[in-house]
């Protein structure tokens, strides 16, 4: 079975999912869950984690109805905003009214990363620890450590990182950023994405400036704790939807046939159930 652990999904029908102030897809830039299908189909995936687009912000609703209409195929991420004294509450809403799997924390959206790590946000990671769901985190290597402190105080509650850990390709031969990544991984609950590469990568596929990064992460949080994500539909106009699947699954010579297994369903099946 191959799982994709990362991907976004709008409507096609602005009039009935209409979009925020904050952000608009492009014109054109469809990612319906009916496209999304079709690619899964052609790439032989089987099942997938829809993550909540910053286009609807906190109105959820599309990924829910997603949900809805295809049981078992997909889990979901929701966006909850984190500094609402009320977002523990609305996040187990999500979570036992409508099947959502975790939510979003965005770093980068915040003036002082460390702001979600403070202690008034220990009554969310509480809510996310006793629901038994997860937080992803989607930020650059630079703000990992300013939220470093409340992994530490929650180490029930498991964390995913967005995209590598946000780490910079073409880094000096220290590579700092990176050991901000690799740090983590003294948090037996940290998982990493490995997804987003076509579109760090610098140079065309099989964008191998990428592929040392990606290795030195894997030494340091082992396939267990790995998983496989597109990054739909992004991808799409970054090499596409199947050449995602086969740049980790053909092009990281590394990777043995069970540290795919753990990478393509195994590590995501620890972290989200699909029922």
């Amino acid at each position: 079975m191959i799982i994709d652990s990362h991907l976004h999904v709008w409507s096609d029908d602005e009039s009935l999912y209409p979009y925020s102030e904050v952000s608009r897809p492009e014109t054109g830039d469809r990612a319906s869950v009916e496209l999304l299908n079709e690619h899964m189909a052609e790439a032989g995936v089987e099942k997938a984690v829809i993550v909540q687009p910053i286009h609807y912000l906190y109105d959820n609703r599309y990924v829910a109805d997603c949900l809805a209409r295809f049981p078992g195929r997909f889990a979901a991420v929701c966006l909850v905003d984190p500094k609402e004294p009320a977002a523990p509450d609305q996040l187990e809403e999500l979570v036992l009214g409508r099947g959502f799997g975790g939510m979003r924390l965005h770093l980068s959206r915040q003036e002082d990363p460390s702001a979600l790590a403070a202690s008034d946000q220990d009554p969310l990671w509480r809510r996310v620890e006793e629901l038994s769901v997860c937080l992803i985190v989607l930020g650059r290597a630079t703000e990992l450590p300013a939220l470093e402190p409340i992994v530490d105080r929650f180490p029930d509650v498991k964390v995913v990182l967005d995209h590598l850990g946000g780490p910079p390709v073409g880094e000096e031969t220290t590579h700092p950023l990176l050991g901000n990544v690799l740090r983590m991984a003294r948090y037996p609950n940290v998982y990493v994405k490995v997804s987003n590469m076509n579109r760090m990568s610098k140079i065309p596929y099989p964008h191998r400036d990428t592929h040392d990064i990606v290795r030195r992460i894997y030494d340091a949080f082992g396939p267990e704790r790995l998983m496989w994500g597109t990054d739909f539909p992004h991808v799409l106009t970054a090499g596409g939807y199947v050449h995602a699947l086969e740049l980790v699954r053909d092009e990281l010579d590394f990777l043995t046939n069970e540290d795919k297994y753990w990478l393509f369903s195994g590590t995501v099946r620890k972290v989200w159930k699909f029922e």
